[in-house]
């Protein structure tokens, strides 16, 4: 059998170059994805949305005439969330993102929030994108670091955490390197601490008032059996 290599004729290769530059014509008026910077921040969720302007210019093929972004509004912000558990990370003005353009137009279905049919026949279009976060940024001053071996908070600001109980289970230990630890109580209870609560329930106050209100008997002042009663501890604990 004689091997025979097919050589497209003129004929067909302006035929795939034709096809060719039908596809990438219809592309080029589409949007999927692309880097933007935050220009504005409005609104709270579900309705916190950004404006942005994309940071790379549009250029056209046949004529290599560039055309300047032009800002999107109202881009939906995505956020990582479950039911009622949330990482709030809001956008500033400035950052640097990405966004994701839906195939379709997801006016109704962000209105209702429910299932719903689009909004008109547009596709991958600005007006369908939502940002998702930052990258390309400076480097943060506060963060969680899921590190190798240790997951670091570092904050220069106050870290608050406010629930109903907090536990720690720690079998090595708790290390605190603090100048001073203070704990204050609610208005419905005091603060204090209990140690070693598996053995005794008292708190260090009641122990500590307890040493402080108890007396001594000082046993031989004058004579054998007499006792008298001594005065409270010179130093309060």
């Amino acid at each position: 059998m004689t091997d025979k290599t097919f050589t497209p004729t003129s004929s067909q290769v302006s035929e795939a170059e034709s096809l060719s530059f039908i596809f990438e014509k219809l592309l080029s008026s589409k949007v999927f994805v692309n880097l933007v910077k935050v220009t504005a921040v409005r609104g709270t969720a579900p309705n916190l949305v950004v404006d942005a302007l994309p940071l790379v210019a549009e250029v056209r093929s046949e004529d290599r005439t560039i055309i300047m972004s032009t800002e999107i509004f109202n881009i939906p912000v995505w956020r990582l969330q479950r039911g009622g558990s949330a990482i709030i990370m809001n956008p500033v003005v400035g950052d640097i993102g990405m966004i994701a353009v839906c195939d379709t137009d997801t006016t109704v279905a962000r209105a209702t929030r429910k299932e719903s049919v689009p909004g008109s026949k547009r596709n991958h279009s600005r007006s369908d994108a939502i940002y998702l976060g930052g990258l390309l940024n400076m480097q943060p001053t506060q963060f969680i670091e899921f590190a190798d071996g240790a997951i670091n908070i570092t904050s220069p600001n106050p870290v608050n955490i406010t629930c109903t109980t907090a536990n720690v289970t720690a079998p090595s230990g708790v290390n605190i390197d603090t100048p001073l630890m203070t704990v204050t109580g609610s208005i419905l209870a005091q603060g204090d601490i209990t140690d070693n609560s598996g053995t005794q329930a008292a708190s260090l106050k009641t122990l500590r008032d307890a040493y402080n209100n108890h007396d001594h008997q000082v046993r031989s002042v004058e004579s054998g059996s007499d006792t008298k009663t001594s005065d409270k501890p010179g130093t309060p604990v």
